[in-house]
């Protein structure tokens, strides 16, 4: 399952099925855009947990995901703590009982998730809080600021801060100092690692040692980055500003230069607004969901670019060096383009795709898969008289994989037009927004005068 927000105020759902990804609902819910979205886990990992929605309009709204109810609870934020900018539950992979939400003020909110009464306010970031992200564990939780280039550890059990640290400025004039806002930040599945991006940069961080596993900086401002492990090792996928995804080996086994891929090539500069990737997720392993300024949102399978990049034949000997030299330049040259083709067709796999309306701009996204205990318990049937095997019964990404034929499935597939939101919600949600503009104005012209009179 997959959800989306967009600048409109709208929040999309999708489910995926045999036949694709259909489209569950499309609503207009907050008056203004939607500035986060964060999912919490269920008791039993065989349904999504609760969905919450930040909005610009200072509201926390909760959804029911699974029953279909796009709005099921509204909670006022405190008009003087600004916009909810980011947010996160806790813990986020067992049965949630906290969520915990950053705002333009710089304060981050400890909420308790039974009654949504605050249970804790932490001091939080000089500037604002750019993002932050919760340790599987629900005990601790890493926060960053908009402006002041701080990384925080939060101690959750006391509700303290347990650790400070500095990124890497953008630029230095004089003694004024320029920090880029930490857009994304992820643990691993096992919390043992960390990762987090700011403006072109990209930093892996093992939590024990304290040692950075990849530092980089991209061609690109990287917008959202993900994590994906599997036997192979762990991975880290970017979405970026030019269009590109590439895919980093977090550690280096080889001891070779660092190994990497462009799992999709950047575009053309002129094109780029338009193709750029604003968001992406880890829904299991190495597939991932992806949405973009256009509005399309992708489910993809990395497998292939970790395939390329843990590859020995880029790295040993393949034997030809016995060849005299014309023939081997000429089947050498014949063997890079034989790879340049392979590598189109097998660094990604785009399964589904699919575009919510027209001009829509998506500006967040969570994506939800059930576990693979809960999968095999789903498709465990009772026992009958007659003795006869039961049919395999895959997820749906599952079955995708299996249903593959032939290497042309792996390029891009079209969009689906009529996957489309209904064109009324769209000016629904626009108007919406006019008039949470238009409210704001008043408001703040109150406030001048306030001050005019006072002084």
């Amino acid at each position: 399952m997959i959800a989306a927000g967009t600048y409109d105020g709208v929040l999309a759902g999708w489910e995926l099925h045999k036949k694709g990804l259909d489209l569950t609902f499309a609503t207009a819910v907050h008056a203004g855009s939607i500035r986060s979205l964060s999912l919490g886990a269920s008791p039993n990992g065989n349904e999504p947990g609760p969905l919450l929605s930040c909005g610009y309009d200072e509201t926390l709204r909760t959804h029911d995901w699974h029953k279909r109810m796009t709005s099921s609870g509204e909670i006022q934020t405190p008009a003087d703590f600004g916009t909810p900018i980011c947010s996160s539950f806790a813990p986020p992979t067992k049965q949630s009982t906290h969520c915990i939400i950053g705002f333009t003020s710089g304060k981050i909110f400890i909420y308790k998730k039974r009654d949504w009464s605050v249970q804790h306010i932490l001091a939080g970031h000089d500037g604002g809080v750019a993002s932050l992200a919760v340790h599987p564990t629900g005990k601790l939780a890493l926060s960053a600021g908009v402006t002041d280039g701080k990384l925080k550890l939060w101690d959750l059990t006391k509700g303290r801060l347990a650790f400070v640290s500095k990124i890497k400025p953008s630029s230095q004039l004089g003694s004024a100092t320029r920090y880029d806002a930490v857009n994304s930040l992820v643990w691993s599945d096992d919390g043992d690692f960390y990762a987090m991006a700011y403006g072109s940069h990209i930093t892996v961080r093992d939590v024990e040692s304290g040692k950075d596993l990849l530092d980089v900086d991209l061609p690109s401002r990287v917008n959202q980055v993900a994590l994906m492990s599997g036997p192979e090792g762990l991975f880290v996928a970017a979405a970026c500003n030019d269009g590109s995804l590439p895919v980093l080996a977090v550690e280096d086994t080889t001891g070779d230069a660092r190994r990497a891929i462009m799992a999709i090539e950047p575009v053309e500069s002129h094109l780029a607004r338009e193709e750029r990737f604003k968001c992406i997720c880890t829904v299991r392993g190495y597939y991932v969901v992806t949405a973009n300024s256009a509005g399309v949102v992708s489910l993809m399978n990395l497998e292939g670019a970790i395939r390329m990049i843990t590859s020995d034949e880029n790295n040993e000997d393949d034997g030809k060096g016995d060849r005299d030299d014309a023939s081997s330049v000429e089947e050498e040259e014949e063997d890079q383009d034989d790879d340049d083709d392979d590598s189109v067709e097998l660094a990604v796999d785009i399964i589904e795709s699919t575009r919510l309306g027209t001009g829509a701009r998506i500006t967040s996204l969570v994506a939800w898969c059930m576990d693979e205990e809960a999968q095999q318990e789903k498709t465990v049937e009772p026992t009958s008289t007659v003795e006869k095997k039961p049919p395999e019964k895959l997820d749906p990404i599952q079955e995708k994989d299996r249903t593959k034929k032939e290497p042309n499935s792996l390029k891009r597939k079209p969009l689906d037009d009529d996957l489309t939101m209904d064109d009324a919600a769209v000016k629904k949600a626009r108007n919406l927004i006019e008039q949470a503009k238009s409210l704001k104005k008043k408001k703040d012209k109150k406030k001048k005068k306030k001050v005019t009179l006072t002084n």
